[in-house]
């Protein structure tokens, strides 16, 4: 009945245009909106909350202010958010962490715009999201009758907004990589089959893009992944090695299309592809 009863709120919300509901300042009306980020009732969740969220906190209305999104986002990144029951594989409770990672990203592209963060929220934030790389083990794409999980996704586009923070450098983006990206990949219990390496990749191409991270930092990165030991380590043969492959495809792809590929640089690119790719053990 409360999430019949929220639904019609929310509904009214986007039937108007996205006004504010009477009586409620700007603070409550997006925390009570946030209540149904980890509905299990996927157009509660997404078509309705988070969209709502996206149109008062980005799109349209930027509500709240510098301190009252500092403060949101330690909401986000708290236990009963991003972290909630995390550990969990095959339950509901994911939803609650993967649309509060993006609500973390919507918080970030406005700091990106407003700079209101400080860098120790900067640093503890980064930390929040590395952490929860880590431990997530709910790796579902699009659940029948529920909607969107898409953990890896989801947390990849607030890692991208990290790579975009005027307080990442070389060091942070290293850290992004070896404690947050890569375990995104190497936890993947099964290939993704839902774009998630084509979301992944897409910080590591602002990393190169926005000169943070050179070419052959990223590509020394790649050369030092052992895949004959996660492979021996994976129940399921050539998981890991398809992973990766997919993944330098999906860099080679975008890094080609914004024509910040050097000759040789595809050809480390080629090289690497052969050595994940299952058909070209030899090379």
């Amino acid at each position: 009945m409360q999430s019949n009863q929220l639904k019609e709120e929310l509904l009214a919300i986007k039937n108007s245009n996205y006004q504010l509901p009477d009586g409620m300042t700007d603070e409550q009306a997006v925390k009570r909106v946030i209540t149904a980020l980890g509905s299990s009732d996927g157009e509660l969740r997404d078509d309705l909350a988070y969209t709502i969220l996206l149109k008062w906190l980005l799109l349209e209305k930027q509500l709240l202010d510098g301190r009252q999104l500092n403060d949101l986002l330690w909401q986000a990144v708290s236990e009963e958010m991003l972290y909630f029951k995390i550990g969990e594989s095959e339950k509901d409770s994911v939803f609650q962490r993967t649309f509060s990672s993006l609500l973390i990203a919507l918080i970030l592209v406005r700091d990106n715009k407003e700079h209101f963060l400080s860098k120790e929220n900067y640093q503890v934030t980064l930390n929040r999201l590395i952490g929860y790389c880590k431990l997530e083990k709910d790796y579902r794409s699009f659940v029948p009758g529920k909607g969107w999980a898409h953990a890896p996704a989801h947390i990849s586009d607030a890692l991208d907004e990290c790579v975009r923070s005027r307080f990442a450098n070389l060091d942070t983006c290293t850290a992004l990589w070896k404690e947050g990206f890569l375990k995104l990949l190497t936890n993947a219990p099964n290939v993704f089959d839902a774009e998630e390496d084509e979301r992944i990749v897409t910080p590591v191409i602002a990393m190169i893009e926005l000169k943070k991270v050179p070419f052959s930092v990223i590509h020394e990165w790649l050369q030092e992944i052992d895949i004959d030991q996660l492979e021996s380590q994976s129940e399921r043969p050539k998981v890991k090695r398809i992973t990766f492959k997919q993944f330098i495809r999906c860099l080679y792809m975008r890094l080609k299309e914004k024509a910040l590929l050097e000759k040789d640089e595809e050809q480390q690119l080629f090289t690497l592809e052969h050595k994940f790719n299952p058909n070209f053990f030899d090379v």
